[in-house]
């Protein structure tokens, strides 16, 4: 049932048509999660075989739906969702009465439609009645009539599809913590956590390389570890909390268990069976001793907000599940700071990190993988430029994963030859998120809080913000795009200190994330023009060379607005009329650019270097530039600065030159001030005069 094309490039020759099961694992990307059909669950032979057609002509055929001229055959990763879709479709059309397709009607097609206008996948199902319209002339059954001809699926189930992207972005109370939290992972608990995992792994080979005790060695080997705990001053491996469902009975003291971990105890006595025979070794040592949590002897670093140890010791299964949650920390780490999807990044092969030189002569870090979003099968290769935190959590990676081929490929313990890739991420990232509250809360403050109004179980309770992979590219896009000259503070936004700023960050990666920021950028261009508008339209001061110009045509944007009697203008009315300067805006630190390249000072210096243009902040009395008040404290801090310079310079001789200069740069920005605190406010205009008549 697969084109040769594809068959072409594996061993198998993958399902036959009449096969019951479709898996065409062999055949996609590891990542693809769903990638088999089972057609013995539709219990009607007639829609059985309209789905089996329908999927082998989707894969195999290009056939245009609607007005579009042009189509594709259906990639291989959505088998599934298509045929749950299409299954979904032929059962509700024969609940309205066409068993068939060829038996559907207007009516029974706008039965359907009001019922799946009550569901959130309305759109999906109706575009998928309409390709099987398409695909008529393969199916044995068929449809007789054109689904709604000449509008799109959207239109259909009034679905409108909007231009400004729809996917959540994760608040920064959240991704601040969140992401602080992944990193010192990547960074600091990650050496803990390797060394614990060397440590079991080095009893476990002892273990399996002595010889079997007798019963007498194996009592012997338990006083043995018993003496050498107490000279360590060490108490007997305690029971850990997940197992407290096993010891009901047992008291708890300092949140911990009264009861020895008999499992991990045989593992550092050496023993290849439960301690149960030694049960009265280990109570008369822990009367003595008591109990202590974990017991490898790894120690755990510190945390840097407390300076206190980030976890409590563990023992080998807390190894196990750490290592999980720092699987979890490198995949965050890696996603938010490269703004790659998340096939992109659990499709990493182990090989991906590189550096290279920048025109600058710095290196540069990087990654190397693949883009599966619109691309073929297999993906087309691309390049992201990283943070050197990516380049560790790769590292680390390679450190704790065995798979030969993917970075997040991993055997899931001993004797499991099989390797598996790490998936459902956004259960992980919630699970690691509700571990960092855990470990890192504190008294009556979540570390990671929850989201305002959401139901948390308890009256009055913020829910966790529920997590998807999308959200994490949505949101650095976003970050970069509102930030002064698209750059995020490190230092400020994820409280670590050798966390750069993110210059370079968005790259020219063909995986589109460049072009997510630009749509990014325009949003915030049309935000900040907003603010601008409303500053004004409040009286508020204004100067520059391009002051007159913007607050004329802010004038006349008001004159609009108020055009219509007895109405107010909503926001989106105002943002549309906003739109056209939004486009030539660049904020800066010490005046906007509306930039005109015919009166641009900056022009005829940027040329030659090759430099981009507008250069911001380079030419105060540019014809393009304007300042508001919110300029005006970066203002009088860089005339404060000159002053000082002025002043540390009259204990030396000043070259006449760099004094001139330094003098005439302090008379420049004090007028730049007196522009904004001498402007004369806008004058609120009379609404009912120079009124356009209404049209």
């Amino acid at each position: 049932m697969l084109p040769a094309y594809i068959a072409a490039a594996c061993a198998s020759r993958g399902p036959r048509f009449g096969d019951r099961v479709w898996d065409v694992r062999p055949f996609v990307p590891r990542s693809t999660r769903l990638t088999r059909v089972d057609f013995g669950l539709i219990g009607d032979p007639w829609q059985e075989r309209t789905v089996r057609e329908f999927l082998y002509s989707r894969i195999n055929h290009a056939s245009p739906v609607g007005r579009s001229r042009t189509a594709r055959p259906m990639k291989l990763t959505r088998l599934q969702r298509e045929f749950w879709l299409a299954r979904t479709v032929l059962r509700d059309l024969a609940a309205a009465g066409a068993p068939r397709l060829a038996d559907a009607e207007r009516r029974h097609l706008d039965q359907v439609l009001a019922g799946w206008k009550q569901s959130g996948s309305a759109a999906e199902r109706a575009g998928t009645l309409k390709h099987l319209a398409a695909h008529g002339p393969f199916l044995t059954d068929a449809l007789a009539i054109t689904p709604w001809p000449g509008r799109t699926a959207a239109q259909v189930t009034g679905d409108p599809r909007s231009g400004e992207n729809s996917t959540l972005r994760i608040p920064e109370r959240i991704t601040a913590p969140l992401i602080q939290a992944a990193v010192f992972y990547v960074t600091t608990a990650a050496g803990d956590i390797i060394a614990a995992r060397a440590e079991v792994a080095a009893l476990r080979h002892a273990r399996e390389a002595a010889p079997v005790k007798t019963r007498g060695q194996a009592r012997a080997a338990v006083e043995a570890l018993i003496a050498r705990r107490r000279a360590a001053g060490r108490g007997v491996p305690a029971v850990p909390a997940r197992s407290a469902h096993n010891h009901r009975g047992a008291p708890v003291a300092d949140g911990i268990i009264q009861a020895p971990n008999e499992k991990f105890i045989a593992l550092l006595a050496g023993l290849r069976w439960t301690t149960r025979k030694h049960r009265d070794l280990l109570a008369a040592a822990a009367a003595e001793l008591g109990y202590e949590a974990g017991g490898l002897d790894t120690p755990m670093s510190p945390w840097p907000v407390t300076g206190r140890p980030w976890r409590p010791g563990m023992d080998p299964a807390a190894v196990h599940t750490e290592t999980s949650y720092l699987r979890t920390a490198c995949w965050i780490v890696i996603a938010y700071l490269s703004g790659m999807r998340d096939a992109e990044v659990r499709e990493l092969g182990r090989d991906c990190a590189f550096t290279e030189p920048g025109a600058d002569g710095r290196d540069r870090f990087k990654l190397r993988g693949r883009v599966f979003k619109e691309r073929r099968l297999s993906g087309d290769e691309a390049e992201w430029v990283v943070l050197d935190a990516v380049h560790h959590a790769v590292n680390v990676l390679l450190q704790i994963n065995d798979d030969p081929t993917h970075l997040f490929g991993y055997t899931s313990g001993p004797g499991v030859t099989r390797a598996r890739l790490i998936g459902k991420m956004p259960e992980r990232i919630s699970e690691f998120a509700a571990h960092a509250n855990v470990l890192f809360s504190g008294p009556g403050e979540l570390f990671i809080p929850g989201q305002p109004g959401g139901d948390g179980g308890n009256a009055g309770e913020a829910a966790p913000w529920a997590f998807t992979t999308p959200q994490f590219r949505r949101t650095v896009a976003w970050h970069i795009a509102h930030q002064p000259f698209g750059i995020i503070a490190g230092a400020r936004q994820y409280q670590h200190a050798e966390t750069a700023m993110f210059e370079g960050y968005a790259g020219t990666s063909s995986s589109g994330f460049a072009a997510e920021v630009a749509a990014e950028q325009a949003t915030a261009r049309l935000d900040y023009a907003e603010e601008l508008y409303r500053d004004w339209d409040t009286q508020g001061p204004s100067g520059g060379g391009a002051a007159k110009t913007i607050n004329t045509e802010f004038a006349r944007i008001r004159s609009e607005l108020a055009d219509l009697p007895g109405t107010a203008a909503g926001p989106a009315r105002l943002r549309t009329m906003l739109t056209h300067l939004a486009t030539t805006l660049h904020p800066g630190v010490l005046g906007d650019c509306f930039y005109r390249p015919g009166q641009a000072l900056c022009a005829d210096r940027a040329q030659p270097a090759g430099e981009p243009l507008p250069m911001l902040n380079t030419c105060l009395h540019c014809p393009n530039a304007r300042r508001s008040g919110k300029h005006l404290p970066r203002l009088q801090q860089a005339r404060d600065q000159a002053r000082d310079a002025l002043t540390a310079a009259g204990r030396r001789a000043l070259p006449p030159l760099q004094k001139a200069a330094l003098d005439g740069h302090l008379n420049q920005l004090g007028q730049l001030i007196t522009q904004i605190t001498h402007a004369v406010p806008a004058a609120p205009e009379n609404p009912d005069s120079n009124r356009t008549p209404s049209r």
